[in-house]
């Protein structure tokens, strides 16, 4: 009777280990797959990212030279102004000169020769 047994025992336990090893593969399996889409979502989301930096970088660049092209322009105007200053400023003495003058004559300041 004790032969009978180890053989059901043994039996037993070989049919546990199988049970097991086919557990344990199933597990490594699933393990895998999930391992697999999540490393293909990772680098989707990655390229996804890169794109978005990418498309960052090519505003900016055009944002500096949109600002490059704006000092020109303030710097352009800048100028036109100071020029429109001194011309005004010269119409401004030229204006005053001949009213004085008018007011000079007219009260009799300037001699007839």
């Amino acid at each position: 009777m004790s032969v009978s047994y180890e053989v059901d025992i043994k039996e037993v336990l070989t049919q546990i280990s199988q049970k097991l090893d086919g557990m344990q593969r199933d597990f490594d399996q699933k393990l895998d797959g999930i391992q697999r889409d999540f490393n293909q979502k990772l680098d989707g989301m990655q390229q996804h990212v890169d794109q978005k930096l990418d498309t960052l970088q090519k505003d900016v660049t055009d944002l500096k030279v949109g600002v490059g092209r704006l000092e020109e322009k303030v710097d352009g105007l800048s100028k036109r102004v100071d020029s429109q200053e001194f011309i005004s400023r010269g119409i401004l003495i030229g204006l005053i000169v001949a009213i004085l003058g008018g007011l000079a004559k007219l009260f009799g300041f300037a001699g007839n020769p």
